[in-house]
């Protein structure tokens, strides 16, 4: 049995979905992912979502070529990094994902908002942000804007997506939600092992 028939290298319907869903968080995304210098592979054996959805690895050269090394009688489920997963034709970044397209610098700086200490002591428990949270955020920020989120130290801390314009923000209470909570790094700390 092919060890790889679980884990292969995305077709080009699946990559359109990819590149589909990605363009509409930056231009440069499509760019990047189109030089051949990255693999994006797809597994079957659905382990990081819990709705069983299939999950996308972006592989190196080097990782692409040992995987084809040991294609042997071996099962494969994931190699490389967690790029994200595909749900009812869209595709969902993970946070590792997010965090490997902003130190290639793909995210514009609009697209960042920056939590204060204890909103990022909230945004990690799960909760979604709210004003009294922020401590900086985009000037030309839009409602339904993907956003990464940062603290002070430019850590990644998650993603999200505004539920409002920037002109709006100044007008809401400290308790009103700014952005909904995506995903967040205090999830491997509160999901069940």
């Amino acid at each position: 049995m092919n060890g790889l028939e679980n884990f292969r290298q995305i077709s080009s319907f699946e990559k359109k979905i990819i590149l589909d869903s990605l363009s509409t968080t930056s231009s440069k995304i499509l760019q990047f992912l189109n030089e051949l210098r990255y693999f994006l592979y797809i597994s079957f054996r659905q382990v990081e979502t819990r709705d069983n959805y299939p999950v996308v690895f972006l592989l190196t050269i080097d990782q692409k070529r040992f995987l084809e090394l040991i294609n042997g009688n071996r099962a494969i489920h994931s190699g490389g990094l967690y790029f994200g997963f595909i749900k009812r034709d869209n595709f969902l970044l993970s946070i590792e994902g997010a965090e490997f397209l902003y130190k290639n610098k793909i995210f514009p700086e609009f697209q960042q908002i920056f939590l204060n200490n204890k909103g990022e002591k909230s945004f990690l428990y799960g909760n979604n942000i709210s004003k009294k949270m922020i401590d900086k955020f985009p000037p030309k920020l839009k409602k339904k804007d993907f956003l990464l989120v940062l603290n002070n130290l430019n850590e990644i801390l998650g993603i999200s997506q505004s539920r409002c314009d920037s002109q709006i923000i100044q007008t809401l209470n400290s308790k009103d939600i700014v952005a909904n909570n995506l995903n967040d790094k205090g999830i491997y700390l509160r999901k069940a092992q």
